[in-house]
């Protein structure tokens, strides 16, 4: 598994393919989904990442690329196999509450592709949760936020709990400076 920046020529197809294949339905009914808007975005926050690393965070997980020896016309060829997309995580900053003047950084996604074995979707969501606290420490920013819409959620909450983040029903809060007491 190799984790890096999202790429806007190499990941943008993967991660709107992963975003509405498996978690798309979660707005239906709420929300008119448009894979265009959804790629435009994910393209715009990947490309002004390259300039601005403090603005938001995209991140993408995949497999390494493999190089398969094939035979074409009786030669001996090599034939490179593309990654794979494992999942992605995606951050912003600039949220505030009404009640007081500390800047917090929300995840817009933690997505993983649900055909994964359980072991690896837990490793790589605790992955996306250092990479969270990390990010934000390194921006100055004192709170993250987690959130779900999913109805099965619980699960995601509560790798969050053992983390050290307060859980209240589908939100996660921590302060960054004790995320970062508890990164290993």
């Amino acid at each position: 598994m190799n984790w890096t920046l999202a790429h806007p020529l190499h990941d943008v197809d993967d991660i709107v393919e992963l975003a509405d294949s498996v978690f798309g339905v979660e707005a239906d009914g709420i929300l008119t989904r448009d894979r265009n808007i959804f790629r435009k975005n994910v393209t715009v926050t990947a490309t002004v990442q390259l300039f601005d690393k403090g603005r938001e965070f995209l991140a993408v997980c995949r497999t390494k690329p493999e190089h398969k020896k094939v035979v074409v016309d009786g030669f001996l060829d090599h034939e490179l196999i593309e990654s794979r997309l494992l999942g992605y995580c995606w951050f912003d900053r600039g949220g505030y509450t009404t009640y007081a003047n500390e800047e917090i950084s929300n995840a817009k996604f933690h997505h993983v592709d649900l055909s994964l074995p359980a072991k690896q979707r837990v490793r790589l969501i605790n992955e996306m949760i250092d990479q969270h606290i990390l990010w934000a420490h390194s921006w100055g920013i004192p709170v993250i936020c987690s959130t779900s819409i999913r109805d099965e959620h619980d699960g995601f909450m509560r790798i969050h709990k053992k983390r050290g983040f307060r859980v209240n029903g589908s939100y996660a809060y921590i302060r960054t400076e004790d995320g970062m007491k508890g990164l290993k």
